[in-house]
């Protein structure tokens, strides 16, 4: 069985960094925090993580129950990341950045996880053998050629509801912070950067205006 040093670097690999991007409101600390409590088989799972078997259900259930005890309430069991969601949406009226992984973006960062996990691992081995990271939760954005986070392999949506999606830019969709270019997704005739505006300069959309990545 792994040391106690080595179960902690594999589970602060999973609880995110730079490289495999970070869960939304937890930190280190709180991280760290459930480690020390969680149960024999989230410590197994995640001591699995640099193994070469590929991500099984069963895995990826037992490390979607551990990120439930991360997000939900006190006195509130629910130990299903679907469940969880409709929680906190309804009752809470949580906004989506504070919301746990859907189950489609929590297999990504998982595999993720496995590449920094391997890495780690691995540290003192000259010639090390590492996972295809292509084939473990990045693409290779074809404009700049750099390795990016493959955020879910599912729909964020039923076709439906992703095609009422629309941004609110007014006149500029190039940068992320068109809410639909963020999301991979194109503008649609609900989209306010679609909609006829009697004053040109009402729909000017100053790039500079602002660092953050919201709707213009």
């Amino acid at each position: 069985m792994d040391s106690s040093g080595a179960r902690l670097g594999k589970g602060f690999a999973f609880s995110g960094g730079d490289n495999t991007a970070r869960f939304a409101r937890i930190g280190k600390s709180t991280w760290l925090k459930l480690f020390m409590e969680a149960e024999e088989d989230v410590i197994k799972a995640l001591c699995t993580l640099c193994d070469d078997a590929d991500v099984s259900e069963d895995l990826q259930l037992t490390l979607a129950q551990f990120v439930c005890t991360a997000y939900r309430p006190k006195g509130i069991p629910l130990s299903s990341i679907p469940e969880l969601h409709w929680h906190l949406s309804c009752k809470y009226v949580a906004e989506s950045k504070k919301l746990p992984p859907t189950l489609g973006a929590l297999k990504q960062h998982i595999l993720r996880a496995r590449v920094q996990a391997r890495v780690w691992g691995q540290a003192a081995v000259l010639q090390q053998e590492l996972l295809d990271p292509l084939e473990n939760g990045y693409y290779r954005d074809s404009d700049d050629g750099q390795l990016k986070f493959t955020t879910t392999d599912v729909p964020p949506a039923p076709e439906a509801i992703v095609k009422m999606v629309r941004c609110h830019c007014k006149g500029n969709c190039s940068s992320n912070r068109c809410s639909c270019k963020s999301k991979n997704l194109p503008c649609t005739d609900l989209c306010l950067c679609n909609t006829q505006r009697e004053n040109d300069a009402d729909t000017y959309y100053d790039n500079h205006e602002s660092d953050d990545d919201s709707d213009g």
